[in-house]
């Protein structure tokens, strides 16, 4: 297991959503690569809230995998007003 694989494991692993979400997680996770899962690594430490935001989008994009496209523009139109307020908190 990468270092990246490893930390972020930790990070949601003691995180506030739910054991299964968690898990649900950590099954995705390792697909991607390290460089992303170090990315995500310092997002998640420097605002620890992001990971139920992360866990959110990533429950309602498979949801439209399962359940259509449909719902797909009103998703993205929350992931961009997400990443809006997001960065200037950040920045």
């Amino acid at each position: 297991m990468s270092k990246s694989l490893e930390k972020i494991t930790q990070i949601i692993s003691s995180s506030s959503i739910s054991p299964a979400d968690q898990n649900d997680l950590l099954i995705f996770l390792p697909i991607l690569p390290d460089e992303v899962l170090n990315d995500l690594c310092n997002v998640f430490e420097k605002n620890s809230s992001l990971i139920k935001d992360f866990n959110d989008n990533f429950k309602a994009r498979l949801d439209i995998l399962i359940n259509g496209r449909d719902k797909w523009d009103k998703l993205i139109a929350q992931e961009e007003e997400m990443l809006d307020n997001e960065e200037k908190e950040i920045f």
